[in-house]
């Protein structure tokens, strides 16, 4: 199921022999039901998650949403049965019983923090609603490649949502939002990606958000500095647009 990817900005996925010990959060106890759950990843650590997390705040109040973003992360790091994945490049969680958050502050690095499971966050915090917020970190991979495995990336991407549907109770109802615009990618790229994820959700029956038309195209210097990553302004920008969105789809 593995795909071997290099992580976004040559980021180490691994913490080395001798590092920080990378920390495990703990998803652990009785159940506490939410309403909204998201997952993501460095994007989902920033701007995008900060605005979209308000929002989900405002709408369902502190306890009725919960959200897990893992820098570096790609969808099949969140898989029972895969390695873990342990970040070193920042990892924010945002639950009923509270938050921790992880980034860069005064140019170092955050501490390593292990990526949780699907079935361990599902079966505590059984959401109505997930919204997926993952897909730009196989890009720097596909980016090299003239003929990727389009396969082996839509059985990653079943895998994701039957695990997600797999627990007890009423499945939830999914929500995919794809990658948004960047500058360092290319658009073949970037289409792959959409249709991959387009295509599994028309026959999986979840839901699909188009970042890029949100987004529009990514302005290195305006939308963000590295050509992947969102400014402020950016990434609230783009998390109410997808609010509108979902507003929209309920």
């Amino acid at each position: 199921m593995s795909i071997r990817r290099t992580a976004l900005g040559g980021l180490m996925a691994l913490a080395t022999a001798g590092a920080l010990r990378a920390e495990l959060p703990d998803v652990r106890g009785a159940a506490v039901p939410v309403r909204v759950m998201v997952i993501g990843d460095s994007l989902s650590v920033g701007p995008f998650g900060k605005t979209l997390e308000a929002a989900l705040k405002r709408r369902y109040g502190p306890r009725g949403y919960c959200l897990f973003a893992s820098c570096g992360s790609s969808p099949e790091d969140w898989l029972r049965g895969e390695p873990v994945f342990t970040t070193n490049c920042g990892y924010r969680q945002s639950t009923p019983g509270g938050s921790l958050a992880y980034e860069y502050s005064n140019g170092r690095r955050p501490r390593p923090v292990k990526t949780p499971k699907l079935p361990e966050i599902l079966r505590r915090y059984q959401p109505e609603v997930v919204i997926v917020q993952l897909g730009t970190n196989w890009m720097t991979k596909l980016a090299a490649e003239s003929h990727p495995d389009g396969a082996a990336y839509r059985r990653i991407i079943r895998e994701f949502v039957r695990q997600l549907r797999g627990g007890r109770g009423t499945p939830p109802h999914v929500v995919w939002v794809m990658p948004p615009s960047s500058s360092k990618y290319p658009a073949r790229v970037h289409e792959e990606v959409e249709d991959w994820i387009a295509d599994s959700g028309r026959s999986l029956g979840f839901g699909t958000i188009n970042s890029r038309r949100i987004t529009g195209p990514y302005r290195k210097g305006g939308t963000g500095g590295d050509g992947v990553h969102f400014s402020d302004d950016a990434g609230a920008a783009w998390a109410r647009g997808v609010v509108d969105a979902l507003s929209r789809s309920r």
